[in-house]
C-alpha cells in the first residue's frame, strides 16, 4: 500500500508540472498580445493606384487622415508625379506605411494595397488634380478651330460693289472732326480708327446704329457706278435735327470730309458651306479692278459684269482666263490666271477677292467662267 501511494504522489507531481509548463502556452494560443496585429498591419509601404476622380488631398485625407499632409504624397512620388496639380488614372503611387493611419494599414493585403481603396469623388477634380482626359479635353477646345467661313463677314463690309450709274448713293455727309488738332497740325491724311467725327444722317438713324461711311468710286459704262466703303461708323449722339456724332469701329481705308454716309443695307450671313467644283455655263467680263494696280495680287477686290439675275452668290467661284499671246504673235491658249471668290452681289455685278493666282497679270476685260457654285 505504501508503495502504491507513493506511486500515486509521484504521477501527481509530473502531471501538475506538466500542466504548468503547457498551460502559459495555451494561454498564449487563445488570447494574442493586444500589439500583435497592429504589428501584422504595419507594412513598410502602402501602395496606391490612381482612380478617376482622385486628388492628392483626397490621398492624403484617406491614408493620413489629414488633407493637409499631400505635400507628402507628393514628395514620396516625384518619379511619378511631376506636378502636385496633375496626377492621371492608373499612376501608382507609394505612401509611408508608418504614416498611414492604422485602421487603413490594417487592410493592407500581401501586395502592399488596401483591400477597399478610396471612393472617387463625384465632383470635378480640384486644383491639386487633373485628369488626363480632362486636361485633352481642355487643350483641344483651346486650340480648336472654328469652321472656316466661306466670306467672313469683314470682307463684305469692306468690299467694293456696284449701284445704278444715276441711282442716289447718299444718305448723309461726313462734316468734319470732333476733337480739334492741336496747333500746326493737319488731318487732311484723314480720320483714323475711334476718330470722333461730326455727320448729317437721315430720318430714322438712332444713337447705337452703324452706318457705313464710303466713297463714290468711278462709273464703269453699261454697269453702273462703284461704291467703296472705307469705315463703319457707330452713332453716338444726336447733335440737331439731321447730324450726329460717330466714332469710327471698323476702318477699310482713308475717311475724309465730304465722304458719304450709307445705311448698312441688306444682312450679310456667313456660312461655312463650300462651292461644288464643276463645269458651269456662266461666264463674266472682269470690269473693275481696285486701285488699279499694275500687277494685283491675292486678296485685291475685283468686280464682274454679272448680278443677281444670272444666279451669282457670294461664296461663288470665278476663274480668270489669259488668252495672250507668245512673243512672235502666235494666239496663245486660254490659260487660268488666278481664282476669285465672289463675296458680294447686287443687281448690277458680283464683287470678289482674288484667292489665288497663276499669274501675275490681272487686268480689266479679261473673261472669267463660273468654276465653283454655292449649293
Amino acid at each position: 500500500m505504501p508503495n502504491r501511494h507513493a506511486r500515486a504522489t509521484r504521477a501527481a507531481v509530473i502531471v501538475a508540472s506538466l500542466l504548468a509548463v503547457t498551460a502559459p502556452a495555451l494561454h498564449a494560443q487563445a488570447v494574442p498580445p493586444k500589439n500583435a496585429q497592429a504589428a501584422r498591419a504595419t507594412p513598410s509601404v502602402v501602395k496606391h493606384t490612381v482612380k478617376p476622380g482622385d486628388t492628392l488631398w483626397d490621398i492624403a485625407k484617406f491614408y493620413l487622415k489629414d488633407p493637409f499632409r499631400w505635400p507628402e504624397v507628393f514628395h514620396a512620388n516625384t518619379n511619378i508625379v511631376k506636378n502636385p496639380h496633375w496626377i492621371y488614372p492608373g499612376q501608382v503611387l507609394t505612401i509611408d506605411g508608418s504614416a498611414v493611419k492604422p485602421e487603413v494599414a490594417a487592410r493592407v493585403d500581401s501586395t502592399g494595397f488596401v483591400v477597399a481603396q478610396i471612393q472617387t469623388r463625384a465632383q470635378a477634380p480640384t486644383v491639386f488634380a487633373e485628369h488626363q482626359s480632362t486636361v485633352d479635353e481642355r487643350l483641344a477646345a483651346a486650340t480648336a478651330m472654328p469652321p472656316a467661313l466661306t466670306v467672313r463677314p469683314g470682307e463684305y463690309e469692306a468690299a467694293p460693289y456696284v449701284v445704278a450709274e444715276n441711282g442716289r448713293l447718299e444718305a448723309g455727309r461726313v462734316i468734319g472732326p470732333v476733337d480739334r488738332p492741336a496747333l500746326g497740325l493737319s488731318s487732311d491724311a484723314g480720320f483714323r480708327l475711334f476718330d470722333r467725327i461730326y455727320v448729317t444722317i437721315p430720318a430714322g438713324v438712332n444713337v447705337g446704329d452703324k452706318v457705313v461711311v464710303a466713297k463714290t468710286g468711278e462709273t464703269i459704262a453699261d454697269v453702273g457706278r462703284v461704291i467703296e466703303p472705307t469705315a463703319v461708323m457707330r452713332i453716338d449722339s444726336l447733335a440737331g435735327k439731321s447730324q450726329a456724332i460717330g466714332t469710327i469701329v471698323k476702318q477699310f481705308g482713308t475717311v475724309v470730309p465730304g465722304q458719304g454716309i450709307v445705311l448698312p443695307g441688306r444682312t450679310f450671313e456667313s456660312t461655312s458651306t463650300r462651292p461644288v467644283n464643276g463645269s458651269y455655263p456662266l461666264t463674266a467680263k472682269l470690269v473693275w479692278v481696285q486701285g488699279s494696280p499694275r500687277l494685283p495680287s491675292v486678296q485685291t477686290y475685283v468686280i464682274f459684269a454679272a448680278g443677281e439675275a444670272k444666279g451669282v452668290r457670294p461664296g461663288d467661284q470665278f476663274t480668270l482666263l489669259s488668252d495672250g499671246q507668245f512673243s512672235d504673235g502666235t494666239p496663245a491658249p486660254l490659260s487660268a490666271t488666278a481664282r476669285v471668290t465672289i463675296v458680294r452681289v447686287t443687281p448690277f455685278g458680283a464683287s470678289g477677292i482674288v484667292v489665288h493666282q497663276d499669274q501675275p497679270e490681272i487686268q480689266t476685260g479679261m473673261a472669267a467662267r463660273l468654276t465653283a457654285k454655292m449649293p
